[in-house]
């Protein structure tokens, strides 16, 4: 949170004035952006600590956003990408996360306000059931979903030597401690042994 606050003193410093150097806005392409992505969230009533609902609301933060997003830790996503393939990944992907650098960079433009919608209506943020299954420390059989305390990869060694990656954990504290939830569960070979660290993970018993 320091860290936050020196950057938005760092925001503040830039003149309300100066000439923005990019085409993306807040009326246009970035409110939207945050509709989709922050909102749930960063609204009044939300469980994030600041609101970002409006151009006034966000743009102190511009800088302070940029850098979180560019360091992954917003939105709390904990997972690499590409090392296990999760349904509920909501990291930001690379174009939306570029667009948000290159308003933050540009000067934060509000833009024109005939491209500004009336309101926007996103229900606040409930944290998500919890997938079905039996929740074991120790996985075998069937792992639909998964979640470590601590970072690290995360790895099946099968008997016959092959690899499968389960998750690669970033953050030394998962915000939300997420059940990160498999696009397809993974079905675990007889014999297999989890390598990396200690995981919590929802299985469906082999049969």
């Amino acid at each position: 949170m320091l860290r936050l606050i020196h950057l938005l003193l760092a925001s503040a410093i830039l003149s309300a004035h100066e000439t923005p150097t990019t085409k993306l806005t807040w009326n246009r392409e970035i409110s939207r952006l945050f509709e989709k992505r922050c909102m749930g969230c960063h609204q009044e009533g939300g469980i994030a600590p600041m609101a970002f609902q409006t151009f006034a609301q966000t743009r102190p933060w511009a800088v302070a956003i940029k850098e979180e997003v560019l360091k992954r830790t917003m939105p709390p996503w904990g997972a690499a990408k590409g090392f296990g393939e999760f349904s509920n990944d909501i990291s930001l992907p690379q174009e939306e996360l570029n667009q948000i650098a290159d308003w933050a960079d540009g000067g934060a433009p509000e833009g024109d306000a005939q491209y500004r919608k009336p309101n926007f209506a996103v229900p606040i943020w409930k944290s998500p059931a919890q997938p079905k299954g039996a929740v074991t420390k120790t996985p075998a059989g069937t792992i639909v979903a998964i979640r470590a305390a601590t970072p690290g990869k995360r790895w099946v060694e099968s008997p016959d030597g092959s690899v499968i990656p389960l998750l690669w954990q970033l953050s030394e504290k998962q915000r939300l401690r997420q059940w990160m939830v498999y696009r397809e569960p993974l079905k675990l070979p007889r014999g297999a042994v989890i390598r990396g660290g200690p995981v919590e993970a929802i299985v469906s018993p082999a049969p």
